[in-house]
C-alpha cells in the first residue's frame, strides 16, 4: 500500500505573520507520562467492568438454579 507524500501532515510550516514554526510533537516521556499518570483510572475502570460481569453472572446462574429447583 503506498500513501501519497501530500496525504502525510508534518506540522510545520509558516504561520499567520510569516514565521517559520516547527511541527510540536509530544516526546517520548511526556507520553509514557501520561500513560502512568492514567494506569489507575483504567484500572478502576476495568475493575468495575469485569465485576459487572461477574456480578451478571452471578445473577444469571442464581436465577437458573432458582428456576430448576421449581
Amino acid at each position: 500500500m503506498v500513501i501519497p507524500i501530500d496525504a502525510i501532515h508534518y506540522g510545520a510550516g509558516f504561520d499567520a505573520a510569516g514565521h517559520w514554526h516547527e511541527a510540536d510533537y509530544a516526546s517520548s516521556q511526556e507520553q509514557e507520562a501520561e500513560r502512568e499518570m492514567m494506569a489507575p483510572v483504567r484500572g478502576a475502570v476495568c475493575a468495575l467492568l469485569v465485576s459487572g460481569v461477574l456480578w451478571v453472572g452471578l445473577v444469571a446462574a442464581a436465577r437458573a438454579v432458582l428456576t430448576m429447583m421449581r
